[in-house]
Parts: C-alpha cells; sequence; structure tokens
C-alpha cells in the first residue's frame, strides 16, 4: 500500500506540471481520475470497501494508468527541449 500512496502523490502532481508544459487538455482530464482514486484511498484506509463498491478499484487503477500516460508525455517533452536546446548550442558554437 506505501508504493500506492506514493504513485498517488507523484500522479496528483502530475496535472500541475501538464499544464505548466501547455498540456491542458490532458491535466484537466486527469484531475478527476486524481479525485477518484484519492477518494477510493481514504475510503479504503477509513472503513474499507464492500464487495459491491469494486468499482471504486477501476477508478484508482486507471489513475495509475492514465498518470503512467501523463509522465511519460511529460518525460518525452522534457527529452525533446534539451534535444532541441542541445542543437540550438551546436548551430550557435
Amino acid at each position: 500500500m506505501d508504493i500506492l500512496l506514493i504513485f498517488l502523490l507523484i500522479f496528483s502532481v502530475t496535472p500541475f506540471v501538464l499544464w505548466g508544459d501547455n498540456w491542458k487538455k490532458t491535466a484537466l482530464m486527469q484531475i478527476p481520475f486524481v479525485f477518484a482514486a484519492w477518494f477510493t484511498f481514504i475510503k479504503y484506509v477509513t472503513v474499507g470497501i464492500a464487495p459491491s463498491e469494486n468499482y471504486l478499484w477501476i477508478f484508482f487503477l486507471a489513475n495509475l494508468v492514465y498518470g503512467h500516460i501523463a509522465f511519460t508525455i511529460i518525460l518525452l517533452e522534457m527529452r525533446k527541449s534539451l534535444k532541441l536546446r542541445q542543437n540550438f548550442v551546436q548551430s550557435q558554437g
């Protein structure tokens, strides 16, 4: 459960980073997943999840998947910007 909490913390920050990289639609689409995942986690820790509420785990797992996709986008954007900056420096030199 500790690892899932770490994922929740990381993926809760992801919409802010995406917003800063001008991926506004992707950031806005992730916000409901983040809220649903935190709701699921808090409900699980406090009172537990009944068998009829298994759909909450779908929200939780969807946030993990969507967060991984968003994190990959962030890494690719960082790589692209570093490559452009490196090419610019080489052309100036």
